[in-house]
């Protein structure tokens, strides 16, 4: 990343907040509320009928998928309406490594782009972003064959839950923590075993209607080996 003291900054929330992520195993059913079945883009994850993963085992590729040094693209849908005009074209990187014998991965983000307020010059959801830069923490959840997720944002503020894995695809539901009661996150992330191309969407709903929507895009341009790996995972292939 090209600030050393936004990194400092970030990898500061991210131990305070790794604590939690380790010693805090959240309760599936107060983070997973029913999310609108309208959504346009909920496709296979809820159609398909495919189960989710049942074992820790089987988590493991999937998890070492998200090993890598990225280049971001992609656009950020302000009010979640759809309007061309409330579109802003996102680019960054990142850099995600594995650390632990569960194995859990750190990644490190800085995504930007370009700043938009109110009318009268205050400040709207999305507007500013607040992955610039940004740490996630992934790990396996044994006790509920899931995904663990923790992301801090460069306000300090940390979000996370778990998700099972169906198909190719986790998705994490959360209480927002910048906006106030009635809003949930919703995180999507595609990682196919077949491709360099991981598929990153986050919908904000308040009061179960999209306010907010990133659609990211990583594309690994730089492999990066398991903790205590010698060689790259077997289950990640070049498209």
């Amino acid at each position: 990343m090209n600030s050393r003291g936004g990194r400092t900054i970030a990898c500061g929330w991210l131990l305070a907040a790794g604590a939690a992520f380790a010693a805090s195993p959240a309760s599936r059913e107060a983070q997973q509320a029913a999310a609108p079945a309208d959504l346009d883009e909920l496709r296979e994850v809820i159609v398909s009928g495919e189960k989710p993963v049942a074992k820790v085992a089987d988590l493991i590729p999937w998890i070492r998928r998200l090993l890598g040094q990225y280049n971001f693209e992609g656009y950020v849908d302000l009010g979640g309406r759809g309007d061309p005009q409330d579109r802003r074209s996102a680019r960054g990187v990142g850099l995600c490594v594995g650390f632990g014998v569960a194995p859990g991965v750190q990644c490190e983000i800085n995504v930007r782009w370009p700043e938009s307020r109110g009318p009268d010059g205050e400040e709207i959801p999305g507007g500013v972003s607040p992955l610039a830069p940004a740490m996630i923490l992934y790990g396996v959840e044994p006790d509920d064959v899931g995904i663990r997720y923790l992301q801090v944002d460069n306000r300090g503020l940390a979000e996370g839950g778990t998700a099972d894995i169906i198909g190719d695809t986790a998705a994490f539901t959360t209480p927002c923590v910048d906006i106030p009661q009635g809003c949930q996150r919703i995180t999507r992330i595609t990682a196919r075993p077949d491709s360099k191309v991981i598929e990153m969407q986050v919908d904000t709903l308040v009061d179960d209607a999209l306010v907010l929507r990133y659609r990211f895009q990583m594309t690994r341009v730089a492999e990066v080996q398991a903790a205590g790996s010698s060689s790259s995972p077997p289950d990640r292939k070049r498209r």
